[in-house]
């Protein structure tokens, strides 16, 4: 696998207000047997131009809060602050990428109108959203495919047309949750590496949902590792392992081992405090 030779766009300066400010986020469902929390309180902060990974154990309510935070749930306390402005809904300036690309595309659209329906939903002229949509399936190597139906495109194609229409509105933010899930791990590879590829040439923020440790550590600037349900933020670490990234050489330093024993760590930790806490009740 070869090396991201591109040098990614460096996080901007810390200033007091970052593009995404998390602030004691809390988000509860009604049941019969009345509410249930799945999130409790999540603090953390995104910079412009950051690389942000979160993680957490099976069922921590990683996706609710990826939900919450693009405004596509309403959440039950805190806020979520975009720029400095509180997000009560989506918005422009956040695009979200989800995991299951065959639900995400219209099979009866083509790749490129597939790219273009948030532009014609935002009432662009014709030419810029021509080409917006160029532009957009050039960066992630699908131009050649413009015309064809995601039904006739591999599951890593797919997931690169929705990338390609989550880039294609020249997002500040760009949301992910688990969008490498489905695929294959050489096709999981490659996707990660055009990530880091696209992240460098555009400089758009991102903050990526994962279950995979290795994958959080090598894509990340920072991994938020939050705690079994109703989650909390466990550790918001720095990832300062050299740019570019390659797939094997920087999976074979000393500090990426450490970095992914240490996330692996505090998250076998929080299952093994919810499993006690669970006995002693």
């Amino acid at each position: 696998m070869k090396s991201v030779t591109i040098q990614p766009h460096q996080p901007g300066p810390g200033t007091d207000t970052p593009v995404l400010a998390v602030q004691e986020l809390g988000k509860s469902y009604p049941s019969r047997k009345g509410d249930v929390l799945a999130v409790r309180s999540i603090d953390f902060a995104v910079h412009a131009g950051q690389f942000v990974s979160v993680v957490g154990p099976s069922g921590c309510g990683k996706t609710t809060l990826m939900m919450c935070i693009a405004g596509l749930l309403p959440i039950t306390t805190g806020s979520v602050m975009f720029r400095g402005d509180r997000m009560s809904g989506p918005r422009d300036g956040v695009a979200v990428v989800f995991q299951d690309y065959s639900r995400s595309l219209f099979p009866w659209l083509t790749v490129e109108k597939n790219v273009a329906l948030p532009l014609r939903d935002r009432g662009l002229p014709r030419t810029e959203i021509r080409d917006r949509v160029r532009e957009s399936l050039e960066m992630v190597g699908l131009a050649h495919a413009a015309a064809l139906h995601p039904w006739q495109l591999s599951g890593g194609m797919q997931q690169r047309v929705a990338i390609a229409r989550g880039l294609a509105v020249r997002p500040e933010m760009l949301i992910m949750d688990e969008p490498f899930a489905s695929v294959d791990a050489q096709t999981r590879a490659s996707l990660e590496d055009l990530l880091l590829k696209v992240w460098a040439e555009t400089g758009t923020t991102v903050l990526f949902v994962t279950h995979d440790i290795d994958e959080a550590v090598y894509l990340s600037d920072r991994v938020v590792v939050l705690s079994q349900g109703p989650s909390v933020v466990v550790e918001d670490l720095p990832v300062e392992l050299e740019r570019p990234r390659d797939q094997i050489a920087t999976k074979q330093t000393a500090l990426f081992g450490e970095l992914r024993e240490n996330v692996y760590s505090l998250v076998m930790a929080s299952q093994r405090r919810t499993s006690l806490s669970g006995d002693l009740h």
